[in-house]
């Protein structure tokens, strides 16, 4: 199997049609990590699509291209940023908006992402990085331009913050089951 820095010489040296074994290889992860980073799947898909693009044009400013992982975290990372900053919320009179329809179930998302969509943006991104990129404490702190104990505790607040919702959410189903 080649390594992402075989790749990435190849595409370099002229080998184009080579990137897509990096947009194959890394897409899935680029997608869920935009993902949990924006909360919003379709975004997800063109941030992700966007930044492979960028990283595409801008191959040739990889320094070390056995970091392309962490490189592309940093791109699309970016792509988010912007995308977040730019969206508007959207805003409807109160005497126009619908009301909420409560026939029909509600779309299942598992409790671990709805519980990770209630984490700060810095959060969701840490966390992204280390468990859905497998990126190592250093890559992520380059990737984020800080050191890695930065990262170290960073990613330990986020799990803890992360655990205090999951036992809130817990009590309160232990609670709900009780008043029944």
């Amino acid at each position: 199997m080649t390594t992402d820095a075989q790749v990435v010489k190849r595409v370099l040296g002229g080998d184009a049609e080579a990137y897509a074994l990096l947009v194959e290889r890394h897409e899935s992860f680029a997608i869920a990590t935009a993902h949990h980073l924006t909360g919003d799947p379709e975004a997800a898909q063109d941030l992700a699509q966007e930044a492979f693009i960028d990283a595409y044009r801008s191959l040739s400013q990889l320094r070390e291209p056995a970091k392309f992982a962490a490189w592309l975290l940093g791109i699309l990372r970016n792509k988010c940023r912007t995308f977040l900053a730019r969206r508007q919320p959207e805003t409807v009179p109160l005497d126009e908006a619908p009301a909420p329809q409560t026939d029909g179930p509600e779309p299942q998302e598992g409790p671990l992402v709805a519980l990770l969509s209630q984490l700060p943006l810095a959060d969701r991104e840490v966390l992204a990085a280390r468990y859905l990129g497998e990126l190592s404490y250093s890559e992520i702190a380059r990737t984020l331009d800080t050191t890695v104990n930065n990262v170290r505790v960073r990613c330990c607040r986020a799990r803890q913050r992360l655990r205090t919702l999951f036992e809130e959410a817990q009590s309160q189903t232990v609670q709900a089951g009780e008043a029944q």
